[in-house]
């Protein structure tokens, strides 16, 4: 993009230059045409511009042959990743090296050396601002990806694992443990990824602190306070979604620090510097999402896994849901409602289909002893009828024998 503007610019003048040598001349001849045109085929960058200048291929193809082709697209292609290099610099403003890039370029002219040329010139952006870099900046950079990259690592791990206990291939854990073990590490994912992302933003206000670049005011607190805005809501959303969202805010992070490197606001090497750290973190979040949708699709960080358990959730309680209905269409929910008290240890359990509530809170400890109670009573139960049993069969065989005894004295 660059390079093609300057071409437009230096092309422009140099048809200028022609008009005036021909008004002032009245140069008509094709080696005076040539001679004027000389300022164009000297231009920083060589490109498809020249042909608006006369030449052999006028009216022909736009490729004599494959290689010629091959060539072609090797330029472009050149040309694209040169304009791709100079946007991530922040727009290829001011740096010495790529003004030296250029000189050397308009020193070297065009023809087939043009391609070789923009090829250096891509390959120098980058490597001269990662050069001037500090140290500091890019080791403790490089340790901020450490939780990030060890996280996604984590979850993958975790998701095939989810899958092999859902396929009985392993037994060193169940499944609702795996999926909650996924779960948690998604969720550290996404809360270091909202630290991060104030973080970010904090880092204008410290340049507005110090004044870099002049007293900018409000607009860098402004900047500053966005990546904070984006990041923090989606710490209230599911897994997925909020990975998602932190994956668009740090895009719109890096793009506000790369104005603000064109700007003169940031140094010079900030927006090439982010721009391989914002790679990494989005590298990070896509791995995160693909592995767990590859291996887990029902897990409850998923969008899948979310919809269908509350799906079955709902499916479970309908039932239970209607019967209050119905109940509570009657006033009072049908009954009498009962007020206790529950103390110590409490658990609520569900009241089913065929209870007055929701849940049934109830104490562990109590209903064990009254379970007690009960069976220490059927016991007591038993024995007493067992006991009016025998006594029954005995006062029976005493009868029985009184009789005999009659009959005998008759």
């Amino acid at each position: 993009m660059i390079g093609t503007a300057a071409s437009r610019s230096l092309f422009s003048s140099g048809l200028k230059a022609q008009r005036s040598a021909m008004s002032l001349a009245g140069a008509s001849t094709l080696a005076a045409r040539r001679s004027m045109l000389a300022p164009v085929q000297l231009r920083a960058l060589h490109t498809s511009l020249q042909r608006y200048a006369a030449n052999p291929q006028s009216g022909k193809p736009a490729s004599d042959s494959w290689s010629h082709t091959k060539q072609n697209i090797k330029e472009e292609a050149a040309s694209i990743r040169s304009s791709i290099e100079s946007t991530i610099a922040g727009g290829g403003k001011g740096g010495e090296g790529g003004e030296g890039t250029g000189a050397q370029t308009s020193a070297g002219g065009g023809g087939a050396s043009g391609a070789s040329e923009i090829l250096k010139d891509a390959k120098s952006i980058t490597g001269e601002m990662a050069q001037v870099v500090p140290q500091p900046a890019l080791l403790w950079g490089v340790a901020g990806l450490i939780p990030y990259v060890s996280t996604a690592g984590a979850s993958i791990w975790l998701a095939r694992k989810e899958h092999l206990v859902n396929l009985g291939l392993d037994k060193s854990m169940d499944a609702e443990t795996a999926s909650a073990l996924l779960l948690h590490a998604q969720n550290i994912q996404v809360g270091y990824g909202a630290v991060l992302l104030s973080f970010l933003g904090a880092m204008h206000w410290g340049f507005e602190f110090s004044k870099y670049g002049g007293r900018i005011g409000n607009t860098r607190y402004a900047i500053g306070v966005l990546p904070l805005v984006l990041g923090w809501p989606t710490t209230l959303l599911a897994p997925q979604l909020a990975l998602i969202g932190q994956w668009a805010s740090f895009v719109v992070a890096w793009f506000i620090d790369l104005r603000a490197t064109s700007a003169g606001w940031v140094p010079k090497w900030y927006s090439t510097y982010r721009f391989w750290l914002t790679l990494a973190v989005g590298t990070s979040i896509i791995a995160t999402l693909a592995g767990t949708n590859y291996y887990a699709p029902g897990s409850r960080s998923t969008l899948g896994g979310t919809a269908s358990k509350l799906a079955d959730e709902v499916k479970a309680d309908a039932p239970t849901k209607m019967k209050l209905l119905k109940q509570s269409a009657q006033g009072n929910k049908g009954g009498v409602i009962k007020h206790t008290e529950v103390g110590g240890d409490v658990e609520a359990t569900s009241a089913g289909a065929e209870g007055d509530s929701y849940v049934v809170v109830g104490n562990p400890k109590r209903k064990e002893e009254e379970r007690k109670e009960q069976e220490e009573e059927e016991r007591k139960k038993k024995e007493e009828e067992e006991k009016k049993k025998k006594e029954e069969a005995s006062k029976g065989g005493d009868d029985k024998d009184k009789k005999d005894s009659d009959k005998k004295d008759e």
